[in-house]
């Protein structure tokens, strides 16, 4: 749209710093808008005046910049010859040559007719000759300068721009980082220091670089320099490059649609279900004996100690292992009691199986004649909770990973996270835009979970090292569990004790998941069910894509239903036999002679109890949850 601005022979501009070019001089274009930036806070719509006058056949001269809005002058108008008749002149001075007089008789020579001398000059007095004549040219119309190769009916508003640009040459700078120009742009924003730009054409030429246009052009330059690649992270994650630097007109981009269906119109056979691959069993024995040892040293001095009644525990929801024993003696006390360097370490071994835990805290409980203390603690990866790590509050101001955010907030703590995402059972990653992960007052811990448990998984800490296992809470859906390769095996004959408890849920088969302030929206349902039970909707701020929708709402769906929730007691083998020390997310089979009472469980807790002195008796109370 253009703005009629009177009076047009002057204009005052008053803007904020910034560089601006001229290209011509009969226009003017004020663009307030950066092409890459969003507009100007105190300019909308951009603002363009143009003034115009028309250019008549005169061409440029010499490529002078020197232009007078003016008509061309006729050159030479007072100057054309007619082409005529010329006049005849010096009619007396005819001669007729005729005989010549005789002279010089005494040389006997006769004067006859004179010999005709350039006679290809005879030229008839009543015409003019041509002079120049390869110079002929219409008078009236003006040559045209400097222009070789321009054809035009009407002057054209060519523009020469760029043709004595240079490029700049640099290498590619491998180990940079992306860079940043928010900052100088904001400070563009917030500049209060006032520029006077004035314009005046009346009646004076502009020396510009060409002759039809002059443009302003205000905002952030960026300077020049050599390329950084996108994708410089240490880690490899199969995921495209996140757009960056991209020229579009409407700034929030091509739109996508929010919602996405992902159930099938209807049910599927794929036929007889795949048995899946053989685990190694467990040895079927009628008598098991195994040889218990319970073992305790201090990690600091590696000094045995003299602790008995040992409880270990974990479940699926836990960030920690937890520890619980008993002291004899003020000596094996002092070496394990939290002082003023904090807490202390302890290595147990139970039948070759490994865990690390720091005591936190120690009850006395003195009758004559013994000296007993009661203690309890956790395994390492507590440190990265409440009350040992500090809290702090984060909003992400450029786009990244889940798997990225995770790991960043546990950088130089020397705790890690285990998170494949290749795999069918694995936790899916995906990107989360600039500002949509946003905390307050959370410990790295609290950070990491939050996102896990936005994708529908769980955090199984190690046992002995600073790191925890990122994975589904359901790597397999519960009615998929019929095809699925579990992760260990139980005998029955190895099962001491068990019990049962049953509990009813709704089985839904439809779960809305969708973001909250940016995302997408998901509605997942069980194939085949065509939805018609749907769960209450899960928001979440980091459904960003729709990856971790469908991995939320499968997660959801299978915590649901009736359900059995079974308790075994079971002996600890050696490392290595089977089934081991079992750990939560693991799906398990136990196994019986008669093979149609087999069935399949999700392992959601274990404790282990060393009941007598010396590890006289050890077993692991496992809980299972199982479709009812």
């Amino acid at each position: 749209m253009a703005y009629i601005i009177e009076p047009w022979n002057g204009i005052s501009l008053n803007l904020s710093d910034g560089p601006f070019t001229l290209s011509d001089s009969l226009s003017i274009n004020l663009d307030f808008v950066w092409i890459s930036f969003p507009p100007l806070p105190w300019v909308s719509p951009s603002i363009t005046a143009e003034y115009t006058a028309p250019l008549f056949t005169a061409g440029i001269a010499g490529s002078s910049n020197l232009i007078q809005q003016i008509a061309a002058l006729s050159t030479d108008d007072l100057r054309s010859v007619l082409w005529s008749t010329a006049g005849a002149a010096q009619q007396n001075s005819q001669i007729r040559f005729n005989v010549a007089n005789t002279s010089d008789d005494a040389r006997m020579s006769i004067w006859s007719l004179a010999e005709s001398v350039a006679g290809s000059q005879v030229l008839p007095w009543n015409y003019t000759g041509t002079a120049d004549g390869q110079h002929a040219s219409v008078w009236g119309f003006a040559l045209q300068s400097d222009r070789t190769g321009f054809v035009s009916g009407w002057v054209m508003n060519t523009r020469y721009r760029d043709r004595i640009a240079t490029l700049d040459w640099f290498s590619v700078n491998l180990n940079g980082f992306i860079y940043d120009d928010s900052a100088a742009m904001l400070a563009l924003l917030n500049n209060d220091n006032p520029l006077a730009i004035n314009l005046d054409f009346s009646g004076v030429p502009a020396a510009l670089e060409s002759a039809t246009k002059i443009r302003l052009q205000f905002g952030f330059v960026k300077p020049k320099r050599p390329s950084v690649p996108h994708d410089i992270s240490r880690t490899i994650t199969a995921r495209k490059a996140t757009p960056r630097d991209t020229t579009r007109l409407i700034p929030w981009g091509a739109g996508t649609s929010v919602w996405n269906n992902w159930n099938l119109p209807y049910p599927v056979d794929n036929g007889p279900p795949i048995p899946p691959d053989p685990i190694d069993p467990p040895a079927r024995k009628i008598v098991y004996l195994i040889m218990n040892t319970l073992q305790v040293t201090d990690v600091a001095t590696g000094t045995p100690l003299d602790i008995q009644g040992v409880n270990i525990s974990v479940d699926i929801d836990s960030l920690s292992w937890k520890f619980s024993g008993t002291v004899y003696g003020q000596g094996t006390l002092d070496l394990v009691r939290p002082d003023e360097d904090g807490m202390k370490d302890i290595h147990v071994t139970i039948n070759t199986h490994e865990w690390v835990f720091s005591i936190e805290r120690y009850t006395s409980d003195e009758k004559f004649p013994t000296t007993k203390f009661s203690i309890s603690g956790v395994s390492r990866t507590q440190y990265m909770a409440a009350p040992f790590a500090p809290v702090r509050s984060y909003t992400n101001s450029s786009a990244t990973t889940a798997a990225q955010a995770a790991n960043a907030e546990l950088e130089n703590t020397g705790f890690a996270l285990a998170w494949p995402t290749a795999g069918d059972g694995d936790l899916p990653d995906w990107i989360i835009p600039a500002g949509a992960l946003s905390y307050r007052d959370k410990t790295p811990a609290q950070v990491v979970a939050q996102i896990v448990t936005t994708a529908g998984g769980v955090m199984i800490p190690s046992m002995d090292a600073d790191s925890w296992i990122i994975q589904p809470r359901y790597k397999t859906s519960p009615w998929n569990w019929d095809t699925v390769t579990p992760d260990a095996a139980i005998y029955i004959g190895m099962v001491r004790s068990r019990s049962a408890r049953y509990e009813p849920a709704p089985a839904y088969d439809s779960c809305f998941v969708s973001g909250v302030s940016q995302g997408v929206s998901v509605d997942v349902q069980r194939a085949g069910s065509g939805g018609l039970n749907p769960m209450p909707d899960v928001l979440d701020d980091l459904i960003t894509a729709a990856a971790p929708a469908i991995s939320r709402g499968r997660n959801e769906l299978a915590a649901t239903g009736n359900k059995v929730v079974e308790t075994l007691s079971v002996l600890i083998p050696e490392q290595g036999a089977a089934p081991g020390v079992l750990r939560p997310g693991q799906i398990i089979t136990v196994t019986h002679d008669n093979p149609d009472s087999d069935y399949v469980g999700l392992v959601i807790a274990n404790s282990i109890s060393v009941q007598k002195a010396g590890g006289a008796e050890i077993y692991q109370s496992v809980t299972l949850e199982r479709r009812a």
